[in-house]
């Protein structure tokens, strides 16, 4: 596969991505309607559903990481590859790339990778409602942000 076959395939993977954190998003908010903040008291299984709701949208943002390193860098730190990944993408490589994400949006996924260990190594069902909701908000809160640094990024792609 060709320079450009390789970006034209690289392009597609990331609007995939879009595609797949828009069907997350709407789906969180019809779990939202299902689910109201005020039921959670009585409720405690909408907690298991939010925490997998965020690792899935996690975990989709890093296989759209993972294939803009590859394309670009492909160089991680085995150890700790996943906070290597992260840290990445708000890196600009003059000459090479642009950064994929802002700092902002860096600082609020960053939550979401912690969470996702702590759910992989540490797994059970009574997650604290508090952390839940501190981390719902940052969920709304970084949706946006992440589209459009996406977005931009593949702005950027099409310059290439």
């Amino acid at each position: 596969m060709g320079n450009f076959e390789k970006l034209a395939d690289l392009k597609a993977e990331l609007l995939k991505t879009i595609e797949k954190l828009d069907k997350t998003f709407v789906y969180y908010k019809e779990f939202r309607k299902d689910f109201p903040k005020e039921s959670r008291n009585s409720k405690k299984y909408d907690l298991v559903l939010l925490a997998d709701i965020i690792t899935d949208y996690y975990t989709c943002l890093e296989t759209g990481f993972v294939r803009i390193s590859k394309y670009f860098e492909n160089n991680l730190d085995q150890d700790r590859w996943h906070k290597h990944l992260l840290e990445k993408m708000i890196l600009e490589i003059p000459g090479i790339r642009n950064a994929v994400l802002q700092e902002e949006t860096y600082y609020l996924l960053d939550e979401f990778l912690r969470f996702r260990h702590f759910k992989r190594y540490y797994y059970g069902h009574n997650y604290d409602q508090d952390r839940m909701e501190y981390l719902e908000k940052k969920f709304r809160q970084s949706f946006p942000l992440v589209k459009n640094d996406i977005q931009e990024f593949l702005l950027f792609l099409e310059e290439l």
